[in-house]
């Protein structure tokens, strides 16, 4: 709590004029964060962390707060990707997260993770500068900047030790990547869990080729100049391109995103065979299974 209350004073000055296309989408999040209480109190979601981080940035979440099946789709999905982190952690104590592209995101805050877990926030420079400045810290969390998709860039300097498990959670971030760049991430990743000998978990979200088709249109990305670039018809596509990770368990986003998405989302499983119109997905390789 006194972090907390301490961190006004560490970020004065802080901004987000620098922010622009895909690491401006960070504020989409902190928005549905920061609205929770009032547009989806049936949640139940707390995070006094973004509130500090809000009020340092004088960030006026009503910018995005106008989405509201993102607002509620980005607490829904950050709730159910909270849930895989808690069991990781309760079943690998000792283990290391991985957080790519985490904006302002304070899922480490939220959860506490025990002094045995090793925690790094991967992102662009600019988005770490912020991070380093608004977030409340952790002894055992830090941020790194680097290109997330360059494995072999920075695996060897996040204690990715040799049987160690690893969960890498990427939350908001897939729907953006070139879909050959995001293929040989995932690979790569796959790949050096191989070599470490360590259990890997993967969770993250998927767009649909529909969502990818339309993000012009998308009320909040379309604010940022971002824009979609991968989608996949089902989270299965992710196993076959890269069959050392095996599908554990899906989550139906867009159904739990208030009325119209989830009609929107039952009318699109009927007219395609059962494929989702955006989800999560929680992957794990050969060795956790």
């Amino acid at each position: 709590m006194n972090q907390i209350a301490s961190l006004p004073d560490r970020m004065t000055g802080q901004d987000t004029s620098t922010l622009s296309g895909v690491p401006e989408t960070l504020l989409i999040t902190l928005a549905a964060r920061l609205t929770a209480a009032r547009q989806n109190p049936d949640l139940h979601f707390v995070d006094p962390a973004a509130e500090a981080v809000g009020q340092a940035l004088a960030f006026d979440p009503d910018r995005f707060a106008g989405d509201k099946a993102s607002m509620r789709g980005s607490v829904v999905r950050g709730q159910w990707l909270d849930g895989v982190v808690a069991e990781f952690i309760q079943e690998h104590p000792h283990g290391l997260i991985l957080s790519v592209g985490s904006g302002l995101d304070t899922r480490a805050n939220r959860l506490s993770p025990p002094p045995g877990i090793d925690w790094i926030d991967l992102d662009f420079p600019e988005v770490v500068a912020l991070r380093n400045a608004l977030v409340p810290a952790l002894p055992n969390v830090r941020a790194l900047a680097a290109d997330a998709t360059d494995v072999g860039a920075w695996s060897g300097s996040v204690g990715w030790e040799e049987g160690r498990p690893v969960l890498v959670v990427a939350e908001g971030v897939s729907m953006y990547l070139d879909p050959i760049r995001a293929l040989s991430w995932l690979q790569a990743l796959a790949a050096k869990a191989v070599v470490r000998g360590s259990a890997l978990w993967l969770a993250l979200d998927l767009a649909s080729p529909l969502m990818v088709a339309q993000s012009h249109r998308h009320p909040s990305v379309s604010k940022t100049g971002a824009k979609f670039s991968w989608g996949v018809r089902r989270p299965e596509e992710v196993s076959r391109a890269v069959p050392e990770l095996r599908l554990a368990e899906t989550y139906d986003v867009a159904r739990h995103c208030g009325a119209a998405s989830a009609a929107i989302a039952f009318l699109y499983r009927v007219l395609t065979l059962g494929r989702p119109v955006y989800s999560c997905a929680l992957f794990r390789n050969s060795s956790d299974l």
